[in-house]
């Protein structure tokens, strides 16, 4: 009866571990032969307070165990959700919809107003060719559980980009990420930066010793450095000429000298964003992760080995061994 005992508490600690690293936060990186690295939770540095209605678009994707804040993410329309397919890992696989909290027309994480709104999410699409170790393919869409209501002008979505923007563009990008590569807290606060779009031959020079920069892919930011999205922003939307253009996804450091940050480039994935949406309306699918893509569930460089037993497994050691002591005849109820 002892060592039953000890055998179910042990399953009882296995168990609460697989829970704790299932839910850990991480923020996988990508190695590099330099000192650098390509941070993989996008990254706003020196920005300015933004103001209500300023982007109505943007919104706090949080877990919905903690209400902690983990990306941004852009509406699209009352139902979706456009973000960055690396918000949606964890320890190199995808976590479940049903774990994330949308919380839209808010500027302060730690308050709630009359203009905010909360919806959980009934299906995740993240794209199918989507590699965690460079990028590329770096979109998902969230379906939301409780469409939003467009109200208020603290809440309402962006236009998606349907032509090519011109290198030196000015354009915004807003988020609640850290305030330097080094300081791992989100602010409280919105913020936003200004920054210029590069043109793509240039952000591949810069870049060559860390990415291909394919297409699919745009970069922004200044050549001097000083101003940058940082951790806690991917998944955000960068808006040039009013209309959502990228996606905040990578980049070196935050606001470091000749090294841009990386924003996925909306208009190369409209024909993927507008399939995904409507195979969704026909299939109504509910609580549902779609991703088919070998390469994003490998262990990546920079991820932690995965050594621990997933949490179904462990369930499953603690109901049988429970279902043993029970049907013990040594066991007796007092």
């Amino acid at each position: 009866m002892n060592s039953k005992l000890i055998f179910l508490a042990l399953c009882t600690l296995l168990y609460h571990s697989a829970c704790a690293q299932e839910f850990q936060e991480r923020i996988p990186k990508l190695s590099l032969s330099s000192d650098a690295e390509f941070g993989l939770h996008g990254r706003i540095v020196n920005g300015t307070k933004a103001i209500r209605g300023q982007f109505p678009h943007q919104v706090s994707l949080r877990r919905r165990f903690s209400d902690s804040h983990f990306c941004g993410g852009s509406v699209i329309t009352e139902s979706w959700i456009i973000t960055a397919a690396h918000c949606l890992y964890l320890n190199g696989m995808p976590i479940e919809a049903w774990t994330i909290l949308v919380v839209g027309g808010e500027l302060l994480l730690n308050t709630t107003t009359s203009t905010g709104q909360r919806s959980g999410v009934t299906t995740m699409m993240i794209h199918q060719n989507f590699d965690n170790s460079t990028l590329e393919n770096d979109v998902a869409l969230l379906k939301l559980e409780t469409p939003f209501v467009f109200n208020t002008t603290a809440l309402k979505p962006r236009p998606l980009q349907t032509s090519s923007v011109s290198p030196g563009t000015m354009c915004q990008v807003a988020g609640w990420g850290y305030p330097a590569f080094d300081i791992s807290v989100v602010s409280n606060e919105l913020l936003y930066v200004n920054l210029p779009l590069l043109h793509q031959t240039l952000c591949r020079q810069l870049l060559k010793n860390y990415s291909d920069v394919p297409d699919g892919m745009l970069c922004a930011g200044y050549l001097e450095g000083g101003k940058d999205a940082c951790k806690g922003d991917s998944g955000g939307g960068m808006i040039c000429n009013n209309v959502l253009t990228g996606i905040v996804s990578g980049g070196i450091g935050c606001a470091w000298p000749k090294t841009p940050g990386i924003y996925t480039d909306v208009k190369f994935y409209r024909s993927w964003i507008s399939e995904m949406m409507k195979n969704s309306t026909e299939n109504d699918n509910k609580n549902v992760t779609i991703v088919v893509s070998s390469t994003s569930n490998s262990a990546r460089p920079g991820d932690e080995a995965s050594g621990a037993i997933p949490t179904m497994w462990a369930f499953f050691l603690l109901l049988s061994t429970l279902v043993l002591l029970l049907n013990d005849t040594d066991l007796h109820l007092e």
